[in-house]
């Protein structure tokens, strides 16, 4: 596995350095740290969260390249992660100015954008990795998600849970009013939702990971935050459908941004590469 570990010296890539520094060890990666210090001002703090990054990696043998690219972060990502296919590209909660900030969100929107490969957003560092939330953003759970959450959990021992929230029917379809009739017991009912709910948790089962599944019922964030809040995860994963075009996303926010936005905690998201849209 290859990671793409990406600071620009400031205190918002400081829980990634030191999150995504642990994570390679856990999953015995190779990384190339990115440094983008964006102004020159930030240089010396750069060279020191890149040093950082580099003795822990060190410490535990791991094999670490290092690239400076002398623009903002966002942009320096987009442009690397393009260069290389990376297995999963690690960054803090970027920030914009107030303005960019109101009109667009945080910057770490547009990586997500751009980026088709997983990238974990880490805004705040946790020093173990113990409980893992997979939430599922449609009705199935993609195998690329599945695998990496697996992937994961195998290296650090992690259980995971796998969240479906059945959303209040807006309109009355025959599928959500049996879903909605039945959702205490989805596992056991012979529905599209409950079929994937089995099959999410038999994949990872597979793997030799304990497995559970968490049903909710009601307004899809709310109830994933609730989740997050309540369960103490240590990690939560989604699935996102980010378009690489469309003006939408420059001002829309969408689920997968408002968990990664206000969840307190490291959020990887895997892009359903099959499901893009032209």
């Amino acid at each position: 596995m290859h990671l793409l570990l990406c600071t620009d010296g400031t205190s918002h890539s400081a829980p990634a350095v030191f999150f995504g520094s642990r994570l390679a060890v856990w999953l015995k990666a190779q990384v190339t740290v990115l440094g983008a210090p964006g102004q020159s001002d930030l240089e010396p703090a750069l060279s020191r969260s890149m040093a950082e990054a580099r003795a822990s990696l060190s410490a535990a043998d791991l094999g670490c390249d290092t690239v400076i690219r002398l623009e903002a972060l966002p942009r320096a990502i987009v442009a690397q992660a393009s260069q290389k296919d990376y297995d999963l590209t690690i960054a803090g909660l970027l920030e914009d100015g107030q303005i960019e900030r109101w009109m667009r969100g945080v910057s770490i929107r547009r990586v997500l954008r751009d980026v088709v490969t997983p990238v974990l957003v880490v805004p705040a560092d946790r020093p173990v990795l113990r409980h893992i939330l997979l939430c599922s953003g449609d009705l199935w759970y993609p195998t690329e998600t599945i695998q990496l959450v697996g992937q994961i959990a195998q290296a650090t021992g992690a259980e995971v849970a796998l969240l479906y929230v059945i959303p209040q029917p807006l309109l009355r379809y025959p599928i959500l009013r049996e879903t909605e009739d039945a959702w205490g017991a989805l596992l056991q009912t012979d529905t599209l939702q409950g079929r994937n709910l089995k099959a999410g948790r038999d994949a990872l089962r597979s793997l030799g990971v304990e497995t559970g599944v968490r049903l909710r019922h009601g307004p899809v964030v709310k109830q994933i935050m609730s989740e997050i809040r309540e369960g103490e995860y240590d990690l939560v994963a989604l699935g996102s459908t980010y378009a690489a075009r469309g003006l939408r996303r420059y001002f829309v926010r969408s689920i997968t941004d408002l968990v990664v936005e206000h969840a307190g905690r490291p959020v990887l998201v895997v892009r359903n590469r099959e499901r893009l849209m032209p």
